[in-house]
């Protein structure tokens, strides 16, 4: 068992700059596996790399033996203060990629502003576009025009900042695309500082009707833009799926991946005094597919304890550290360390596996424990 993709590229969002959110990344992704489904994938772009941040997503979402194109001055900027000198923030670019993807075969770097490239010396083999270049009404005009031109119909393109009151220009020169290119973006969704559009002709399926019954449990507003029915998206991504089961070619909601661990116990009641500390025999069963680490500090059993009526009150406390990796289908008996609240009173134990530094297996979906404390 080890840290998936997505566990280890939400990790990264700690240690790697830039103005990305991880849930910016999960929206395209989701977008991307239901037109992926639906038949079209190709090559991908984005205009505006920087430190690779969001480029390390934008790649994932290349078809099978296809290309990812990154734009950005690179070593042409020079020394900048903002973004430091061109040449270093290339190599930090392509450092980061590696890391996530393993190797740089499939990146085309092209260093130069998007103003000096023509969409006649690109094929319109594009199934998705990121356009994060710059600002202005006249450049987002032409990186839309551009990204627009390459797209394959149906393809998605997710423009930065048209919400940001710091940018005003992305909006208008997006209000300008719209006059000038009428009908050719549509807009899908909005959320997380992009709006996703879809280029027409695109296929007769509607990828947000097919969001809402493949992504059920996912909370989202209906709104209007460009006079079009659109989604909104306000909350939190990473709070619908299960990071160690999904990809980024396709997103498991919590809860489908099935039980990976089943705990047992022979007291649904405890009774102690309080402030004592005292040990908690449990059972854990291993019903996935994989081995369960182990190793001080890196895989365990733990609790949460939560007031009589479910309410959180302190979240981190003792781990019982498995000593050996448990096999599928093995189980084993461990005593919990657990400490009795000072106060007296009704209360609850909610048993969990801790992964160090990646999940409580509570989080991706997989029922805990819960064990009646009574502190006399």
């Amino acid at each position: 068992m080890q840290p998936s993709v997505l566990q280890r590229y939400l990790a990264a969002f700690a240690r790697m700059y830039g103005w990305f959110s991880f849930d910016a990344a999960l929206l395209f992704m989701a977008y991307n596996q239901l037109l992926s489904t639906a038949g079209t994938s190709g090559d991908t772009l984005e205009i505006g790399v920087y430190h690779g941040l969001s480029s390390i997503c934008v790649a994932a979402l290349r078809g099978t033996g296809r290309k990812f194109y990154a734009i950005d001055l690179f070593e042409e900027l020079g020394t900048n203060d903002a973004y430091g000198a061109g040449a270093s923030y290339r190599k930090i670019f392509e450092d980061n990629i590696q890391s996530m993807h393993g190797t740089l075969d499939f990146v085309i770097p092209i260093a130069t502003a998007s103003s000096n490239l023509k969409s006649s010396d690109f094929t319109p083999s594009f199934s998705f576009c990121h356009v994060d270049g710059g600002h202005s009404p006249k450049e987002t005009l032409d990186d839309l025009k551009f990204a627009s031109d390459i797209l394959l119909p149906g393809g998605l393109l997710a423009l930065d900042d048209y919400f940001n009151p710091q940018h005003p220009g992305v909006c208008e020169g997006a209000l300008d695309f719209m006059r000038y290119q009428e009908g050719v973006l549509t807009p899908l969704a909005i959320g997380f500082n992009k709006v996703l559009f879809q280029k027409q002709p695109a296929p007769a399926i509607s990828l947000n009707s097919e969001f809402a019954r493949s992504f059920a449990q996912v909370r989202h507003q209906q709104t209007t833009m460009w006079s079009l029915p659109v989604l909104l998206f306000d909350t939190p991504l990473r709070a619908y799926f299960d990071l160690y089961a999904s990809t980024p070619e396709r997103l498991v909601p919590l809860g489908d991946a099935g039980v990976r661990a089943f705990f047992s116990n022979d007291k649904a009641l405890v009774k102690t005094r309080r402030g004592k500390s005292f040990k908690l025999p449990i059972t854990v069963k291993n019903v996935s597919a994989e081995p369960f680490p182990a190793g001080e500090r890196v895989f365990g059993l733990s609790y949460h304890l939560l007031s009589h009526d479910g309410l959180t009150m302190r979240h981190d406390n003792a781990r019982s550290y498995f000593a050996a990796p448990l096999q599928p289908g093995a189980e084993i008996k461990l005593n919990l360390n657990v400490t009795a609240p000072s106060t007296r009173g009704r209360y609850q134990l909610e048993i969990d596996l801790v992964w160090e530094g990646v999940m409580w297996f509570k989080d991706a979906g997989n029922p805990a424990l819960l064990v009646a404390l009574e502190v006399r």
